[in-house]
């Protein structure tokens, strides 16, 4: 019974992240995992409700992956107690992770919800932004110690999508580093490089708030 409702939900975060809330049906998923109408409703009620569990899986599956098995993700007061050291160490590491999932191709549908929020309702929106705050405040967190901008500065902003744009290596971009340097896959190492590339960018614009260069 365990492995239905872990077949629903791996079809059903699939067909959400392609195809969005609305325009996915109980029909579409029930096909597509090679189960019984009966089986949404015994596990989870309706279609809102299988989307919110979607949701959860997900987020859950980001965290283990992320941080592993047991690890929670830090919070606020964690994060105020953290020397730099520590601060740029687990900002590499988010970083690192996603810049290894957008070049080894893997797909992360999570964040293909995500990029569907602004066509789905009011209520999905708030559902969806609910589940995804705690990874998107913990960024945030980190470059407030790091850089000594106000929480709620909007250059503060900028530089958090400065740096974590470098990251958004869609399909397109992927194909395009592979045709450009005329290669058949990203290999271990060139990743690598490129996550290195990443990171002397990212020090280059923290370092410069440090030593107070910005004004």
């Amino acid at each position: 019974m365990k492995d239905t409702r872990q077949k629903i939900l791996r079809a059903a975060m699939r067909l959400f992240a392609r195809k969005g809330f609305s325009g996915t049906s109980v029909r579409d998923i029930v096909s597509a995992a090679r189960v019984n109408v009966s089986a949404i409703h015994y596990y989870f009620g309706d279609k809102r409700g299988l989307y919110k569990e979607t949701l959860h899986f997900l987020a859950e599956e980001h965290r283990r992956k992320s941080w592993g098995e047991s690890t929670p993700l830090p919070t606020e007061k964690d994060v105020r107690g953290y020397s730099r050291e520590q601060a740029l160490k687990l900002l590499r590491h988010m970083l690192d992770y996603l810049l290894e999932c957008g070049l080894s191709n893997r797909d992360l549908p999570l964040e293909r919800i995500f990029t569907r929020v602004e066509l789905e309702s009011a209520p999905m929106r708030q559902m969806l932004l609910s589940y995804l705050a705690p990874y998107q405040e913990l960024p945030h967190l980190l470059l407030v110690k790091l850089t000594g901008l106000p929480a709620k500065s909007p250059e503060l902003l900028v530089v958090s999508h400065s740096i974590f744009g470098q990251v958004m290596l869609s399909e397109c971009h992927r194909l395009v580093i592979l045709k450009k340097l005329g290669v058949s896959h990203i290999s271990t190492a060139l990743r690598q490089q490129i996550k290195n590339v990443v990171w002397r960018h990212t020090l280059a614009i923290l370092n410069s708030y440090q030593q107070g260069n910005i004004k």
